[in-house]
């Protein structure tokens, strides 16, 4: 059996496994839509007002039986709402609103609910540039710390091995890389308040042979295949170094989230060594390896026949072991947060003994709140099954970004279509959600490489041309063509994630093509320079902005050639 894309049918969109589905756009009725807007804020008598106003509807608003108002999780009085045809206005003594809460109104009319607005408060005032920062304020900057900057020769050791590439190596690039520009003010000009960070606990030494075809060679460089626990790889530094790039980060206001990986260790660890039984087999009853078989196998399947996956559900000490090591990693360094690495190979109750346990150690005694943000390619259901208040913060929003790709791209593809996906990411998780908006990552082909036109969306060639042809830059169109995708990622809700080179408009097919070295300066050419300055100017935009970050999504527009939408808070509308 073979899935076929409908003939008939020019919709289509990437289904993020290397094909594509078909879609049918079920037209709404414009005429329909009714649409919950914010006004603004008033003080006023000891009083604090917030005032919203219903759009697209004719018919007068009843207090009584069409207004849901929430104060945090409490139903507002009747008595502390005002009605004028269809403004409505939530009257607050000052007492009400000391702290932080969180007001949401929506109404229901006709059978029918408008969308649900959401204001985060802080002792009466809505939030702004001013408020203390929570993880909505957030803008990432990935990056992978072999490929970045060598800021210390000394620790340059690349492996030696007959059949590796110098592209599967290790480059140099280190911890200390990372302080000095802290130092420069590279990150601060920029605009980022958060690092997610490759993983840096200690990998093996060794060169080893990926499982399909063509079977080449590769090292550690990643920081995938850890062999300990505690130990920080010493390519790359050591936890003394560790500990100052966090306290230097965070003395420029910046978050760092570490790269965990719970799924596997390497065979060369010693849980692998001393606790086998712990781990799933490699051997499946009918004679086939367990080697990634995502799906069938998805919680005990291997990524190569050299890592382990560990079977959770089978080992109570592996739970307990891998958990407490996570929490260990953010009181030993003073971290922010994780990105977790293959979610859904890792089952539920992993991520809810993990979270219960940074809200006991970390989060309730230090008053602050762990950002935990994981990677998971499959369908809404799956995704969001690990998105809640008991485990993950958020997870990287695939499904948008594999919708947003050919949108951008293809000249028969209408925003609608990303509109619409748009929308169903609100249905699931809110409008106010964490979600990861990416441009590139380390497991993607560069932006740029799809607008210089060097490979198409789900291009067979893209490995191959890693090795062969990687891409360069030839049309210096391609750079406008990134910076209009970085000005949709940078206003829509969610987190902004900025992938190191996305801001110089750096190419690369699959990995590691799409792991090059990041260039700085001189090495940087006049379109990689200017696309430095107007990238810093649109996150700055972003920064500058709080409806940008806490504001609500009206679509104005969404055809072929235009998405427009408005964001809006009670301090501004953009």
């Amino acid at each position: 059996r073979k899935e076929l894309i409908d003939p008939q049918n020019p919709v289509k969109v990437p289904n993020g496994m290397g094909d594509f589905n078909s879609v049918i756009i079920i037209e709404s009725d414009e005429e329909d839509k009714m649409y919950l807007h914010t006004l603004n804020y008033q003080a006023e008598d000891q009083t604090k007002r917030y005032n919203y106003y219903l759009g697209g509807v004719h018919s007068p608003l009843d207090r009584e039986t069409d207004i849901v108002a929430l104060l945090d999780n409490q139903l507002i009085n009747s008595s502390l709402i005002k009605v004028e045809e269809n403004k409505i206005t939530l009257m607050f003594p000052d007492d009400l609103v000391e702290g932080e809460r969180f007001i949401r109104v929506a109404v229901r009319l006709n059978g029918k609910f408008s969308n649900i607005q959401s204001t985060r408060i802080i002792d009466g005032k809505p939030v702004n540039n001013d408020s203390p920062k929570n993880w909505n304020d957030a803008i990432i900057y990935s990056l992978m710390i072999d490929r970045f900057n060598n800021g210390d020769p000394s620790n340059d050791n690349p492996i030696n091995h007959d059949s590796l590439f110098a592209m599967a190596n290790y480059y140099g690039g280190d911890l200390q890389g990372i302080v000095s520009k802290i130092n420069e003010g590279y990150f601060d000009k920029l605009g980022i308040n958060t690092f997610w960070i490759s993983p840096i606990v200690d990998n093996t030494n060794k060169a080893y042979r990926e499982y399909p075809p063509p079977h080449r060679y590769y090292t550690g460089y990643h920081g995938y295949w850890p062999t300990s626990l505690e130990r920080v790889e010493e390519h790359f530094g050591d936890m003394n170094l560790v500990k100052k790039l966090v306290e230097t980060a965070h003395n420029e206001n910046i978050k760092v989230l570490w790269d965990y990986v719970a799924h596997h260790v390497h065979e060369e660890h010693p849980l692998w060594k001393e606790h086998r039984d712990w781990f799933g087999m490699l051997e499946l009853p009918d004679g086939r390896k367990n080697l990634r078989l995502w799906d069938e196998y998805r919680l005990t399947t291997w990524f190569e026949p050299y890592m382990p996956s560990f079977d959770y559900t089978s080992s109570k000490e592996a739970l307990e072991t891998m958990t407490d090591n996570a929490v260990w990693w953010l009181t030993e360094t003073n971290a922010d947060g994780f990105r977790h690495d293959a979610v859904k190979h890792v089952p539920n109750e992993f991520w809810r003994l993990l979270t219960k346990k940074i809200k006991e150690k970390i989060e309730l005694p230090d008053e602050t709140k762990v950002y935990q943000i994981g990677e998971t390619f499959g369908g809404y259901d799956l995704i969001s099954s690990y998105v809640s208040n008991g485990q993950l913060s958020s997870q990287f929003n695939f499904n948008l970004y594999d919708t947003a790709i050919p949108v951008f791209f293809d000249s028969e593809s209408s925003f609608e279509m990303l509109d619409n996906q748009m929308q169903k990411t609100f249905q699931v998780y809110g409008v106010n959600h964490l979600m990861g908006n990416l441009v590139s990552s380390h497991d993607k082909i560069r932006y740029m490489a799809y607008a210089d036109g060097d490979l198409e969306i789900n291009d067979g060639r893209a490995s191959d041309f890693a090795w062969t042809n990687p891409p360069k830059v030839d049309n210096p169109s391609s750079y406008d063509k990134l910076k209009l995708h970085l000005a949709y990622i940078l206003t829509i809700p969610g987190v902004p994630v900025i992938y190191y080179g996305d801001e110089i408009g750096m190419t690369g097919a699959s990995d590691p093509d799409n792991r090059r070295m990041m260039r700085f300066d001189d090495d940087l050419n006049e379109n990689e320079k200017q696309t430095l300055k107007d990238v810093s100017k649109i996150i700055h935009i972003r920064k500058n902005h709080p409806a940008l970050r806490y504001g609500d999504f009206l679509t104005l527009k969404a055809d072929k050639n235009i998405y427009a939408y408005v964001r809006s808070d009670m301090n501004e509308r953009i």
